[in-house]
């Protein structure tokens, strides 16, 4: 007889899981994390192809935030940075990247960085962490 309450009470308890369940919720929630993937997926995209084909400019940084956004347990940080670019005038520059566990000393208000600015649009950059450390 116990076997067959066991089974009785299992199926009280899917019964109460199954009436707060919404699948309209869910794929809705879904369909908010694949956007933010893709989205994610597209700046590393960009990242990669400023790496090759972006301007060199050094810059300071300003102020750095976390945005709360991992990758691969790396914190993705919103960097406000001062860009000095060759032969040209300083502006403001505010990146979103993911930054290595290794290079989070080097993230913080006053260090100088190396950076890849989009030639196209100055208002994209992308910060090489490796190639900072030499500074």
């Amino acid at each position: 007889m116990g076997f067959f309450k066991s089974i009785n009470d299992l199926n009280k308890q899917a019964k109460e899981i199954s009436k707060d369940f919404d699948p309209g919720a869910q794929m809705k929630n879904a369909m908010g994390q694949m956007a933010a993937a893709n989205e994610m997926m597209a700046q590393q995209t960009q990242a990669a192809n400023l790496a090759l084909t972006g301007k060199d400019a050094t810059g300071s940084i300003v102020n750095v935030a976390q945005t709360g956004a991992m990758v691969n347990f790396q914190p993705t940080l919103a960097i406000e940075l001062t860009v000095f670019p060759e032969g040209g005038v300083p502006y403001p520059l505010t990146v979103t990247q993911v930054v290595e566990q290794v290079y989070l000393a080097k993230a913080v208000a006053g260090q100088q960085v190396k950076l890849k600015v989009d030639p196209a649009d100055p208002t994209i950059g992308w910060i090489d962490w490796a190639g900072s450390l030499a500074l």
